[in-house]
């Protein structure tokens, strides 16, 4: 079985998971506390496999990730760090400023799924 896929899986688990919470919140419905912690989870979860693909990958190279999975990798990290940077700012900032961090958090979601995608089929 090739390696890539349980961290596929992860990564495309928690890329649904806050889509589905994005609509919730374009929509004004209250977010679930469980909802945002499965996809915390699977987040963490995905940025870990994908670090430890960086060292091994699928064809048993050590440290042959490269660029394109270190960059993807770094992304990925930053979604992280927004993600936990939505909570706090949401508790104590304004409505849009909450909004902007959610925003650079979904841009930097997609954009490390997208880059990690490219990287796995290449």
């Amino acid at each position: 079985m090739n390696p890539m896929i349980p961290v596929i899986c992860l990564l495309t688990a928690s890329m649904g998971l806050g889509l589905w919470m994005g609509r919730q919140f374009l929509r004004r419905v209250s977010s679930n506390p469980i909802h945002i912690g499965f996809h915390l989870l699977l987040g963490v979860a995905g940025l870990e496999a994908v670090v430890m693909l960086m060292r091994i990958t699928p064809d048993a190279v050590a440290d042959s990730a490269g660029p394109s999975g270190k960059a993807a990798a770094l992304v990925l990290a930053l979604a992280v760090i927004t993600g936990f940077a939505t909570s706090v700012v949401a508790r104590r900032w304004s409505r849009q400023s909450g909004g902007m961090v959610l925003a650079t958090h979904t841009v930097f979601g997609t954009l490390g799924f997208v880059m990690f995608l490219a990287w796995a089929f290449m």
